[in-house]
């Protein structure tokens, strides 16, 4: 419940503040955007491996250097409350492409296991039950052609999380993080 209610106001925090970066179109705003579902497979775990990685080895909360963890809780559907106002909230379990795809990027910094709830693993302040370890969730990707919108979570504790949604474009056939769309939470 303290979790839940963190996440709400952080939500309301989010919708009150702005970037003055470009909102990203939505479904209806823009004829030619699919969702991951809609597009291949590949594609759909491509990206989120990509944004990802880049959450993990650069925008993890701790500054410069290495991040901290010591292991990698990942929920194991998508998670309806990553990044901002991309995510489009839909709910259903990673495809075994995705999983597969975003384990190669995260398993090369710590032990990587796959959550379904993530308030099972966390305490009464919001921690994780597991010293050093961070719950990591990624929302539908996006996807309009050679660009893509990925909504990303991280948490590690009450005052230790950051939500935003990615910016990424295809070069030559590989997924590259380019910027943040839209505002970025951190707690």
């Amino acid at each position: 419940m303290k979790r839940a209610t963190a996440i709400a106001l952080l939500f309301l925090l989010v919708s009150a503040c702005s970037t003055g970066q470009e909102t990203p179109p939505s479904p209806t705003e823009a004829s030619t955007t699919t969702h991951g579902a809609d597009v291949g497979a590949s594609a759909t775990a491509e990206t989120m491996a990509a944004a990802l990685r880049q959450l993990v080895a650069k925008d993890h909360t701790f500054g410069q250097g290495p991040p901290p963890f010591t292991e990698y809780l990942i929920l194991a559907s998508l998670d309806p409350a990553a990044g901002t106002a991309s995510n489009t909230g839909v709910v259903r379990p990673l495809t075994q492409a995705e999983m597969d795809a975003i384990e190669a990027v995260i398993g090369g910094f710590g032990p990587v296991t796959w959550i379904d709830d993530s308030s099972d693993f966390t305490t009464d302040d919001l921690t994780p039950t597991i010293e050093g370890a961070v719950i990591i969730g990624v929302g539908e990707p996006i996807i309009d052609g050679d660009t893509a919108l990925v909504p990303v979570s991280l948490w590690c504790g009450g005052l230790c999380g950051t939500w935003l949604t990615y910016r990424l474009d295809s070069n030559a056939g590989t997924w590259i993080v380019t910027g943040i769309e839209g505002p970025r939470a951190v707690s």
